[in-house]
């Protein structure tokens, strides 16, 4: 008796283990697929990162606050936050060529006066031990060292002499100072107990506008602050170089 031998059942097998390896292949390679669309998109639907906003300028919060509530009060000012500067229109307070307050001026001024004795408590450091129940938000905790009463005047010369517009300027930056002193704010004193305010006189030396020398004349408010804010966005106490200086004046 004569067996044929089975070469056709191999082959056959041979053939569908092929086909079932590249079944699995092809499968595996469709899944891994579907795994790097799904990553593409999860990637894509994400929104970049937004870098962390860099911590407010102490000192333009502090001058936008207290310009504001000026403002707010139908008193005529300026803000600058970059230089820290309040400006006050000298048109509305002297005479031209003068150093004598107008009656509208000082009634400008008691109007300010009253303003700033509500707010500048909040930041002053022989005040801060009693704080008002209403201050601003002050989350650097930051204080006023000094508030300079500068007198500015425009570029018409004066013939009195040896009396000059340096002399007009800081006369008329006293003048302020007065007013405003009369109303308690001379017993402002810093962290070294000296006091917050202080004169000074530019004459016509730093005008504001080239074109109309009039608002040139003016008296400004500018604000010095004793804290200032770490690369953190914490606070800190006054500098090194700060120390410094107040350790030399003592």
């Amino acid at each position: 008796m004569f067996i044929q031998p089975r070469r056709n059942s191999t082959a056959s097998n041979e053939q569908v283990e092929e086909s079932g390896y590249m079944a699995s292949a092809s499968d595996l390679m469709i899944g891994l697929l579907f795994i790097f669309i799904v990553m593409v998109m999860v990637l894509l639907s994400r929104k970049p990162e937004q870098p962390p906003e860099p911590p407010a300028d102490p000192l333009a919060t502090v001058v936008h606050t207290i310009g504001t509530k000026l403002q707010n009060a139908g008193v005529p000012v300026t803000i600058n936050q970059a230089s820290g500067v309040i400006s006050l229109p000298a048109d509305t307070l002297f005479a031209r060529g003068s150093a004598e307050l107008e009656s509208l001026g000082v009634r400008t001024l008691r109007q300010s006066a009253e303003q700033l004795q509500q707010v500048l408590p909040c930041y002053i450091y022989s005040q801060r031990r009693q704080l008002p129940t209403d201050c601003p938000p002050n989350p650097q905790q930051v204080e006023i060292e000094t508030i300079l009463i500068e007198g500015h005047t425009d570029s018409v010369p004066l013939h009195r002499g040896d009396y000059n517009n340096w002399h007009l300027g800081l006369d008329r930056a006293r003048a302020v100072y007065k007013v405003l002193g009369s109303e308690g704010m001379q017993s402002y004193r810093n962290e070294r107990e000296q006091p917050v305010f202080g004169i000074s006189s530019y004459a016509d030396e730093r005008p504001t506008s080239k074109n109309n020398d009039t608002q040139n004349r003016r008296v400004e408010l500018r604000f010095v602050l004793a804290f200032q804010p770490t690369e953190t966005g914490t606070t800190k106490g006054p500098s090194s170089t700060l120390k410094k200086m107040q350790e030399s004046v003592r």
